[in-house]
């Protein structure tokens, strides 16, 4: 209530719409003119404006090594027909591929224009080109651009004795995807042949250190600056690496210590002398064990078995599939084999082969060791 002879407070003026709308409205184009001003900055920058500025780019790629940038294109139109792109770090291994480059001159001819460039390759010595590259107009300000009309990019195929996991390609491991790899040979149906997108530069092709594999030949591929054409490479030719070698004579050194386990013997697994063995196939008593058991007869106990001579282990590539090697049979392995027959002790002496079936992939592999008790020609 208010006092008499006061007047009352006066209320704050409500500004009206009308005076809130113009500080709006100049707020709002100041903003559209900055954005407007910093796009237009921006694309003068960096959109090619220059009929030279694509080039630059793609050089300057293949000179710094970029492959997937150059190829990403690929990615938008390549089709079914594209091949796998490779990392980046593939093609910095690549030899003799562009180190730098000269323009020598721009001829442009409405929207269509041919850059002359010196392209300085590895090896030293100098390639001379011409880029055509076309005018693309879209709207706005500085949005006009020049875009290059090819790239020097084609395809290497690689031949190989059969499915692998791994190659290396320029010292980098890279694992060939299934949708890039075929069976190009009816009579060879383990054989495989594999593409990869390529740019000018040499690729040598081998395979990774931790391979149960060696290439005993790389295999390898020149794509040409001057003219880049699909390559087929040389099979590669594999043996079996030290990898290899050290995992089948462990499997083999495994197998013999089984036999030599003084906790079981297993008659089926480990060859005996001949006395031995007639005593388990003529055994006949109610405990006689079913065939292929390898299990001692009754009567039969303490078997020692030690082995007194072995060949080195010598693997040889299967002739059908060069993933697969077997163990050469040269000359026999020897056993000393001691046991207690009825209370009696015996001894006695057994001659035998190794067979060893090794197959891998280059990543897995699978290996089968077996005694064998009827000797091959060469081990008697």
């Amino acid at each position: 209530m208010t006092p008499p002879g006061h007047d009352a407070p006066a209320s704050p003026a409500i500004p009206s719409w009308r005076s809130l709308c113009r500080p709006l409205v100049l707020i709002l184009v100041a903003v559209v003119l900055a954005v407007s001003a910093w796009t237009a900055v921006a694309n003068y920058l960096v959109v090619a404006r220059d009929p030279e500025a694509p080039v630059d780019t793609y050089l300057s790629r293949l000179e710094g090594g970029s492959s997937r940038q150059v190829l990403a294109p690929l990615l938008v139109g390549g089709g079914d027909d594209l091949a796998q792109l490779l990392p980046n770090s593939v093609y910095r291994g690549a030899a003799n591929r562009p180190v730098g480059h000269e323009f020598v001159g721009t001829e442009v001819r409405g929207e269509h224009a041919e850059v002359t460039v010196d392209i300085h390759l590895g090896d030293g010595s100098t390639v001379r080109r011409s880029y055509g590259v076309d005018q693309v107009t879209a709207w706005g300000p500085f949005n006009d651009t020049w875009r290059l009309h090819r790239r020097d990019e084609t395809t290497v195929e690689v031949r190989f004795p059969g499915p692998l996991d791994a190659l290396a390609v320029n010292g980098e491991k890279v694992r060939p995807d299934a949708e890039s790899t075929s069976a190009p040979d009816a009579s060879r149906p383990q054989a495989r042949a594999w593409r990869f997108e390529a740019l000018p530069g040499r690729y040598d092709i081998a395979l990774p250190d931790d391979s149960y594999l060696l290439a005993t030949k790389h295999a390898a591929a020149d794509i040409s600056m001057r003219d880049a054409r699909p390559a087929v490479t040389e099979e590669l030719s594999v043996t079996a690496s030290p990898r290899l070698w050290e995992e089948a004579e462990r499997e083999v050194q495994q197998r013999l210590a089984a036999c030599e386990s003084v906790l079981r013997f297993d008659l089926s697994a480990c060859p005996v002398p001949r006395e031995l063995a007639r005593a388990a196939s003529s055994a006949q008593t109610e405990r006689t064990p079913s065939p292929g058991s390898g299990e001692l007869p009754a009567g039969v106990s303490a078997v020692r078995w030690e082995v007194t001579s072995r060949p080195t282990l010598l693997l040889e590539q299967d002739d059908d599939d060069p993933l697969t090697f077997h163990a050469a049979h040269f000359r026999a392995t020897e056993a000393t084999v001691t046991w207690l027959e009825h209370g009696r002790q015996k001894k006695g002496t057994v001659r035998f082969g190794i067979d060893v079936t090794a197959r891998t992939t280059g990543e897995q592999l699978s290996t089968e060791v077996r005694l064998r008790s009827m000797l091959t020609g060469a081990e008697k």
